[in-house]
């Protein structure tokens, strides 16, 4: 600091000019003053907000308050409300007491009958399931044995002039069940066959192999939505009785004839099922109608 003051003087005797010297300490003095006022002033801020933010919380307090105060006003005047129709409610019901406690008899009554129903009405669903089944593999086994037709064996069979015994008489069975069906099979005014010939076969169903073997795919149909005369079943089995009409002994003769032959079998058995189970089917029906 002395040296400052001598240089000072030695500029003020040269240049006739005043060099003035700070204190360090005054500096420092200064700057601790700036911190300690820019802390402080933090420090109100802070306050200053915390007492606005309190007081916004007071304000909104005094608002919820004063709306539940309305609420519950409200409220109140509901639950008396409701108590007085509470009220009424427990009188009627009170009357009606005797009333429900007859009904309630009548019901265990009535639910006692519902039980022996609903048990007839299980057995019979029961034995129409089992019959069902056992028709499903017939009427699979009868599908089976048109899918193995081979248009081909069709086509040999319907050269043939006379065929081996026995064959004729499986493809005058399928006109028989094909009778008031397919257009073509010639049929009396009782609805049956008029000529189950084996000519009359090659001419009214092998003219178009692939015609006659879609509508015996169509029986099966016609069983489920019963547009198939009863009467053709009936006929048919004149000729499914006969001692030779097998799948085996037929194959022995000719094959074509042997699909035809297992298909007519086991769609007349799918049919007598399923005539059996439609009256189970009705009073199952009835039952559930019940």
């Amino acid at each position: 600091f002395t040296q400052v003051n001598d240089m000072a003087n030695k500029f003020r005797q040269v240049e006739r000019r005043h060099v003035y010297t700070t204190p360090k300490s005054f500096l420092e003095l200064l700057k601790l003053y700036s911190t300690l006022l820019a802390s402080k002033r933090l420090d109100a801020n802070n306050a200053i907000e915390r007492l606005a933010t309190g007081l916004q919380k007071l304000r909104e307090t005094a608002e919820a308050v004063t709306r539940i105060e309305a609420d519950l006003k409200v409220s109140l005047e509901e639950a008396d409300h409701k108590r007085s129709v509470a009220e009424g409610i427990a009188d009627v019901v009170s009357k009606e007491k005797a009333i429900v406690e007859v009904e309630t008899a009548k019901a265990q009554v009535q639910a006692k009958e519902v039980a022996i129903i609903q048990a007839d009405v299980m057995e019979k669903q029961r034995t129409t399931e089992e019959d069902l089944a056992k028709a499903e593999p017939m009427v699979e086994a009868a599908m089976a044995a048109l899918n193995t037709l081979d248009k081909k064996d069709l086509g040999e069979a319907k050269t043939m002039a006379k065929p081996p015994a026995g064959v004729d008489d499986v493809f005058a069975a399928t006109m028989v069940l094909l009778a008031n069906v397919h257009p073509n099979v010639v049929v009396q005014k009782n609805g049956k066959v008029k000529d189950k010939s084996w000519d009359a076969c090659k001419k009214q169903l092998l003219g178009s192999i692939p015609e006659y073997i879609d509508y015996l795919k169509g029986i099966k149909t016609g069983v489920d939505e019963r547009t198939i005369p009863k009467m053709n079943f009936k006929e048919v089995h004149e000729l499914i009785d006969l001692e030779h009409f097998t799948p085996e002994v037929i194959m022995t003769k000719n094959k074509a004839a042997a699909g035809l032959c297992s298909f007519v079998v086991n769609i007349v058995m799918y049919y007598e099922v399923v005539v059996t189970v439609e009256p189970k089917r009705k009073a199952l029906q009835e039952a559930n109608d019940q």
